[in-house]
């Protein structure tokens, strides 16, 4: 490994750090602040590994969450975010990659992540279980591009975090079950 891969690794797996501290937390503010400061250290570590296409994804998710965070965010600059990294994401990956049409389609998972995760956080009061759902779908994602371009860091944490994120979202719906057979009985009861 080169020293640029070195520390690309080495930041990316920082910034992973975060989005996997993220994963802990209930309030979307928290969740989102944190994932601020994951996409800025990847954003620069993705740039040592020549990942263009994921550093360009993170670079437009760190204006947004600023955006999210200083409730500056409306309809039209949410909406504004999504296109911009679909497009900024697109072009630069078909211009760095037009002659390997494998390494394109590697370049378009963090596009993907990206847009499928910005539609998920712009509803105001999406219930945390599907904001870690997403969480799950981009870890996907991130884990095949980072595996293939050889961010290693990001590999591992984001299996860890995809597990963590699938618990979350099971014991979610676990507790709605519960709480379903809970109220079928108390409904029973109260016939009777």
């Amino acid at each position: 490994m080169t020293g640029a891969q070195i520390a690309g690794n080495i930041l990316t797996g920082i910034g992973m750090f975060l989005f996997f501290l993220s994963s802990f937390f209930k309030s979307k503010q928290k969740i989102v602040l944190l994932q601020t400061g994951n996409h800025t250290l990847s954003c620069i570590g993705q740039i040592c590994l020549k990942q263009y296409s994921g550093s360009i994804q993170d670079a437009v998710s760190i204006i947004r969450n600023i955006c999210i965070l200083f409730k500056k965010n409306n309809k039209i600059l949410n909406w504004f975010f999504i296109a911009l990294g679909l497009i900024l994401g697109t072009v630069l990956n078909v211009v760095l990659n037009l002659k390997n049409a494998f390494l394109m389609g590697i370049g378009f998972l963090p596009v993907f992540a990206s847009f499928q995760y910005s539609i998920i956080i712009l509803f105001p009061n999406i219930k945390v279980p599907f904001i870690k759902a997403s969480m799950a779908v981009s870890c996907v994602c991130w884990t095949i591009y980072g595996l293939f371009l050889k961010n290693y860091s990001m590999v591992i944490s984001n299996i860890i975090i995809f597990v963590i994120a699938l618990i979350a979202v099971v014991q979610y719906f676990i507790q709605i079950k519960k709480e379903q057979n809970m109220e079928d009985k108390n409904e029973t009861v109260e016939e009777e």
